[in-house]
């Protein structure tokens, strides 16, 4: 159940009446398992105008968790719509009209833009009045929520504006942060059953990541990603053309990537979460190698505390790192099994130089169950801070699939400043 509304006309015997609307999962077609949230509509008769507005303000009080006051009326909430036209098969606004019936029958009222990506999608955001805004929902990819992130976070009304509930309705390439949202809430990937979740109204506090580089900051939902996985992130584009493959063209890249397979110089330090395996082969400890990065607004900063601490250091040439700050990389690629929305910590994936091409494609084909961990190739870490310095000559780096300068960077956690619409 996710909302009740009136029945506008006069039922039989003078009645007046209301409308449960329910989304119940059913299965899509007799002859397999795959299912769906479906409305279900159950009608119900009052003898009065009165009697029936004290039932719609009670129900509604009840979905929402409010105190039950029959004669108080509920607002809708209102959620700013950001559509991205452009993003994975360029149907962002087909599956908006798919989902908008469930956002309105759980009692919500929908103001929508399209995006232009990019900073004008950032400034979009930056220059919006959230004072009448209860939540965002983005239909589109891990990119568009990455501009709305930047755009609150940098926002003139600082934590309040990051405060606010994001929900994600999957229409990307990507969809790493929707997959991960659906896969919490137990529900399957469907932008129905994602509409679903940001009806329901639950909230659940979501970590970030800000990137700092030469006094530029980047705000991260999903990833900092460098070697093969850039590589891979942003070369597929070249792909765009074959509009055809969908998420499809990140696989076919990564293949022949795989094939004419690189390494890359350079040098990671991080701090591990406390109690995390203990140092394997390879590893140094280190005082911090710089300084840890002044966070400029308000909100919480994960520094290193003052009292001695241990950096663990990795020097030598890689094949690929991922930084992670949820599970799923895309609705294909769980990346980081082990991530959680708001533990305080990134999980990161460390492959370097020696391993061979036939197992990293036998981790590429283990990588959409998580099983590419049992590899020991595969390095898995949970840190709190992290400091890259590349070191050879070309290479791409890039953070939630944007393209930065290939320059050293820092990144760290900032614990639970977010919310994401997740039962």
């Amino acid at each position: 159940m996710v909302g009740v509304k009136p029945i506008p006309d006069l039922l039989s015997q003078g009645l007046v009446g209301f409308v449960v609307c329910a989304y119940p999962l059913m299965r899509v077609h007799p002859w397999t398992l795959q299912q769906r949230r479906q409305l279900r509509e159950y009608r119900f008769a009052c003898g009065t105008k009165e009697v029936r507005s004290h039932w719609l303000n009670v129900l509604q009080q009840a979905l929402q968790s409010l105190p039950i006051q029959p004669q108080q009326a509920v607002p809708p909430r209102h959620l700013q719509v950001l559509i991205n036209p452009k993003g994975g098969r360029q149907q962002a606004q087909q599956v908006y009209e798919t989902i908008r019936p469930v956002l309105e029958n759980a009692h919500c009222r929908l103001s929508a833009f399209a995006t232009q990506g990019g900073e004008l999608t950032v400034q979009a955001v930056r220059n919006l009045d959230l004072s009448d805004i209860d939540g965002f929902v983005v239909v589109g990819g891990d990119g568009t929520v990455y501009e709305l992130i930047n755009g609150l976070m940098t926002h003139a009304e600082g934590e309040g504006a990051i405060a606010k509930p994001i929900g994600v309705i999957p229409a990307g390439t990507g969809n790493g942060l929707g997959k991960t949202i659906l896969e919490l809430s137990q529900e399957s990937y469907d932008p129905i059953n994602a509409a679903f979740v940001i009806a329901k109204g639950q909230c659940h506090p979501l970590n970030l990541g800000v990137v700092e580089q030469d006094g530029h900051q980047y705000y991260s939902i999903l990833s900092l990603a460098w070697a093969l996985i850039s590589d891979i992130d942003i070369k597929s584009n070249q792909l765009r053309f074959l509009k055809f493959l969908g998420s499809w063209r990140s696989d076919l890249y990564a293949i022949l990537r795989i094939l004419a397979l690189r390494s890359y110089q350079g040098k990671v330090s991080f701090l591990p979460a406390p109690g995390w395996p203990p140092h394997p082969c390879g590893l140094q400890t280190s005082t911090p190698p710089l300084n840890a990065p002044t966070h400029k607004s308000k909100l919480p900063a994960a520094t290193p505390s003052t009292h001695q601490q241990d950096w663990w250091v990795i020097e030598g040439k890689f094949v690929g790192l991922w930084v992670m700050n949820v599970a799923w990389a895309t609705h294909s690629v769980h990346a980081a099994p082990h991530a959680q929305l708001a533990d305080g910590y990134m999980d990161v994936l460390i492959i370097r130089k020696g391993i061979s091409r036939w197992r990293l494609l036998t981790a590429f084909l283990k990588i959409a169950t998580g099983e590419h961990l049992l590899l020991p190739e595969m390095e898995y870490y949970k840190v709190r801070c992290l400091h890259l310095e590349p070191q050879s000559a070309t290479g791409l780096l890039a953070v939630d699939g944007e393209q930065i300068e290939h320059r050293p960077v820092q990144m760290q956690v900032l614990p639970r400043v977010a919310q994401v619409f997740c039962r």
